[in-house]
């Protein structure tokens, strides 16, 4: 929240928030080796009829009396005791169009340092219940600084536990800020996404759990990113063991990251139904909260103490768990994942609410390159071929003509635009009713990103974040095979630009790299709720990949990674491939079973020291229900 400053991408009018993809999968837990004393060390339950000022303490005005004016961040508000109302058992912060000095709007902020009953701590589990504002230019934040210390920020940390913005107000995300001094400070930060609603249309507990060289971020029961000094620039930036920590609440307008303010939205509110410090962590859970249709995904327990512990599972899909996880085999509803443990701690009660995107098929076509062609390209930095030969007319792609773009290596943020007509109403695409589809054959790394941003007429180069309303990700599964990605929310930029404004798309590959590789681009369409395909009666194999895993002192296996997908363009679960590697090592009847990604990575028995030649063959793919379709497959052996 404090000092934040943004890179040069942003005035080349692209800006992407430096944000890790931890994403939409959880990541992994840590064993606990305490209980949590179910009675917090610290909380205001907002129980009274005003803020308790034995617990905080307002900062107010423009940030100038701190020697931060603007609050550090070009803020837009004059923060007011006034503002902040305790009543019916919860904190409300009010934005409001209200002039103070210089400042055309009115907000609060309360923090705990050096209050008679407030505090700073160091380690433990600090969560709040909060339901965040909509509406452009707010900037919600529960968050920590280092108390009494003359070490200057960033180099003393700074541990965001929750931030959003009003007009992204289904992405929030936590943040460590660390580094040297302003303009080589860091962060680095996980964010987690809501569809089809948002994180503002409802409450939940935002917390992280903090030990000794490592932070945990969850919203409600799931953890959702994890921080240790190995993901810092440096390690011996990890400073947040040094100091203790205070609490703040408040709620910023404009801004750095708040952007340009919807005042016909104001005023707006930051709820909060309790602040809670607890000594030790709690159990939670890790799994996927988004999932696509009719795929498993699995669910487990996992920072738990205490011993000899019992779990009773329920999920919708009726698949149920007597062990640490469960695994649900999703169809096309969602609903709640729900876990009872018991042990020598206590007893709790997780649940996780798993939303299923909808069943898409395709609704219109940008560009096939053929008969298809209705995005009129404008420019693009790299080198554009519209009337390519398919370099590998098999699997997901048998086009004849595709499009082949060679990236420029001495762009870091290489750009294709061009203006559309076919997106009268961009909504459907932030909620995930709509989705882009591309086709990609590229010889980049597996996990290379690409960004689809849609605009409006008023973006230019130079006036970020102006006439740009919202950003998708996808990344490439695949190398030198075709692959058919989808993009996934993953900014809602400036929400001024309103849904019906969007005239052009634009199209990043590898953003943020200084690359020069070859991309085959093809069918590139939008795909929308509706009628669901015929039900998939033949798969194929839509990519291999190689590559190499240490077996120890020196030397490597060969490993190959094989993607499978249906008729309907699905991935493949339950797949049996085999295939054969050969070069450097070779093995034959090399086998094992897809997963619910559609993928799996075999790998040789016997390794090998030096540099390994790897190729790897498909012999045979089978499945229970569905037929192999050697016309359509890639890899496969002669």
């Amino acid at each position: 929240m404090f000092f934040h400053q943004y890179p040069s991408l942003l005035a080349k009018g692209l800006g992407r928030l430096a944000i890790a993809a931890t994403g939409l999968l959880a990541a992994s837990g840590y064993a606990a080796t305490q209980c949590q004393n179910p009675t917090p060390i610290w909380a205001d339950e907002f129980n009274g009829t005003a803020v308790d000022t034995t617990k905080w303490e307002f900062q107010n005005g423009d940030g100038c009396s701190y020697g931060i004016c603007g609050w550090g961040n070009n803020e837009l508000q004059s923060y007011q005791s006034a503002n902040a109302t305790v009543a019916n058992g919860l904190l409300t912060i009010t934005a409001k169009k209200q002039r103070v000095g210089s400042k055309a709007y009115t907000s609060s902020r309360i923090r705990t340092l050096n209050m008679p009953n407030g505090g700073q701590w160091k380690n433990g589990r600090f969560e709040a219940r909060v339901k965040v504002p909509r509406g452009a230019g707010m900037w919600p934040a529960f968050w920590m600084l280092p108390a009494n210390t003359n070490v200057g920020w960033p180099m003393s940390g700074e541990i965001d536990i929750l931030e959003a913005t009003g007009q992204a107000n289904m992405i929030a995300f936590g943040t460590l800020h660390y580094g040297e001094a302003w303009p080589n400070n860091q962060w680095t930060s996980g964010r987690i996404l809501k569809q089809p609603d948002t994180w503002s249309d409802n409450f939940h507990t935002y917390a992280v759990e903090w030990e000794p060289n490592v932070i945990r971020w969850y919203i409600d029961d799931l953890l959702y990113s994890t921080k240790t000094p190995a993901d810092l620039g440096n390690p011996a930036y990890w400073t947040f063991e040094d100091f203790q920590y205070y609490m703040i609440l408040n709620l910023a307008i404009g801004g750095n990251l708040g952007g340009p303010v919807d005042e016909s939205m104001l005023p707006q509110t930051m709820q909060v139904d309790y602040v809670r410090v607890y000594n030790y962590g709690k159990p939670n859970l890790s799994g996927k909260h988004l999932v696509e249709p009719n795929t498993s995904a699995t669910y487990s327990v996992i920072d738990e103490a205490g011993t000899n512990s019992s779990y009773s599972w329920t999920s919708p899909t009726g698949q149920t768990s007597t062990g640490k996880s469960l695994t649900v085999n999703w169809g096309t509803l969602g609903g709640p994942v729900t876990v009872r443990i018991t042990n020598s701690c206590g007893s709790y009660n997780l649940s996780l609410n798993v939303h299923v995107a909808p069943t898409l098929s395709k609704a219109d076509i940008h560009d096939d390159f053929e008969s298809n062609r209705n995005l009129a390209y404008t420019s693009w930095t790299g080198n554009l071929n519209q009337a390519s030969a398919n370099p590998s007319p098999t699997g997901v792609n048998t086009s004849s003509l595709v499009a082949s773009y060679v990236r420029s290596s001495s762009s870091q943020y290489d750009v294709i635009s061009g203006t559309t007509s076919l997106i009268p109403n961009a909504a459907p695409f932030v909620s995930g009713s709509k989705a882009f589809y591309l086709d990609v054959y590229t010889n980049a790394p597996v996990g290379t990103e690409m960004l689809v941003q849609l605009e409006s007429s008023t973006a230019t180069a130079s006036n970020f974040p102006t006439g740009r309303h919202s950003r998708y990700i996808a990344h490439t599964t695949a190398q030198n095979s075709w692959q058919r990605v989808k993009f996934l929310m993953d900014d809602r930029i400036d929400g001024t630009t309103a849904d019906t404004a969007v005239s052009k798309i634009v199209l990043l590959l590898a953003p943020n790299t200084f690359t020069g590789h070859t991309y085959y681009l093809d069918n590139f369409s939008t795909y929308a709720e509706g009628t669901a395909p015929a039900p998939a009666t033949s798969m194929s194999v839509s990519g291999v990949s190689t590559s190499t895993a240490s077996a120890g002192k020196g030397t490597k296996y060969a490993t190959a990674t094989v993607t499978v997908l249906d008729n309907n363009n699905n991935p493949v679960a339950n797949a049996t491939v085999t295939g054969n590697f050969s070069g450097t090592i070779n093995q034959t009847g090399v086998s094992g079973k897809t997963g619910s990604d559609g993928k799996i990575t075999l790998q040789t028995t016997s390794a090998a020291g030096g540099t390994l030649v790897v190729n790897f063959c498909v012999s045979a793919l089978s499945h229970a229900s569905l037929s192999h379709n050697t016309a359509n497959s890639s890899g496969l052996c002669p």
